[in-house]
């Protein structure tokens, strides 16, 4: 069967996907017992960084980080070494491609690319709980049912997911999804060793370039795109999602969590990754921090292009955004 899910349709490689990874626990309990130690966990407001800095650590070589292939299909549990390409690489890079020929600036965005470190919403897809769904798609009765769950089970269902991809591949995971802001209590609770970091940016830049993502995104799905409506949607989507971890931090003030902010990051990201690693009583050696060096110099910022969006674009203004964010 490998390979055989990236072919079918979205909902229907959901399905299969999550009938092979419950086949394969099955099979081999053992699966569950494969450690999860302290994985360094980015989160933050959607367009704060989080994947610029979550491909800057991957160059460490302790990490072990998602692939967008093996998101796409987990199953059978990949190997670091294996004989043979697997055809889920190719499989996923036709993919990556499809979204460029359907958004040629898409990449302006979010460079989709088979082995390039990926966040984790994709395995919340295969408990059907996941932000993916509103960013394709109008879908506010489904925003108000995801909004009266916890994801405590979802949560425990990525872990052994985790587990499962981990299985024949070790590492600390280096893991990083916005959405994970929104869930901060089922994350510490599913994962109490967590090392987490969350990054920080002027709301008026990260509302109109969600609000830009998404328009991309449904300009794929839809030829019916209402920017104004996917402004109002995003400003309240983005305010709930930072207030919930906002309450979260206020209430459990013991949880530690590194604060990045945007423009430390793009400024200097080296001294940025320092300051990480000594928070949470890690070392960079020479090497590692030369891996980093060599990566950014391989990857500007607007090596694919230069995402252009403004506030206005979306029917919105500062001051409507601003007053959205009291907290911050």
């Amino acid at each position: 069967m490998l390979g055989c899910s990236l072919h079918v349709a979205p909902s229907g490689r959901l399905l299969i996907n999550r009938l092979q990874i419950q086949a394969t626990l099955k099979r081999h309990p053992e699966i569950l017992e494969v450690p999860i130690r302290r994985p360094l966990v980015i989160t933050g407001l959607p367009r704060t960084g989080t994947t610029f800095l979550h491909r800057l650590l991957a160059q460490d070589p302790q990490f072990r980080w998602l692939r967008l292939w093996e998101l796409l299909q987990p199953c059978p549990p990949s190997e670091k070494h294996m004989g043979e390409p697997d055809p889920r690489i190719q499989a996923a890079e036709k993919i990556a491609r499809q979204y460029q020929t359907l958004s040629p600036v898409f990449s302006t965005t979010h460079h989709l690319q088979a082995q390039l470190p990926e966040e984790g919403n994709q395995l919340f897809e295969h408990a059907f709980s996941t932000m993916l769904y509103e960013l394709r798609a109008h879908v506010p009765s489904y925003r108000d049912w995801l909004r009266t769950q916890t994801l405590r089970s979802q949560y425990h269902y990525y872990r052994q997911q985790l587990q499962l991809l981990s299985w024949h591949w070790p590492g600390r995971w280096l893991l990083k999804a916005p959405a994970h802001l929104t869930y901060l209590e089922s994350l510490t609770q599913v994962f109490p060793d967590a090392c987490i970091i969350q990054t920080h940016r002027d709301p008026c830049s990260v509302v109109p370039s969600i609000c830009s993502l998404a328009t991309l995104v449904r300009n794929i799905y839809t030829e019916q795109v209402d920017r104004s409506a996917i402004g109002k949607y995003w400003l309240e989507a983005l305010s709930y999602g930072y207030e919930k971890g906002h309450q979260y931090r206020r209430q459990t003030p013991s949880t530690l969590i590194c604060d990045v902010n945007y423009p430390d990051l793009i400024q200097d990201p080296i001294q940025t990754v320092h300051r990480i690693y000594n928070f949470f009583n890690d070392s960079l050696d020479s090497s590692t921090e030369q891996n980093m060096v060599n990566w950014l110099d391989a990857n500007p910022q607007t090596k694919h292009g230069v995402h252009r969006y403004s506030i206005e674009q979306f029917g919105l203004t500062e001051t409507e955004i601003r007053q959205a964010f009291p907290f911050l």
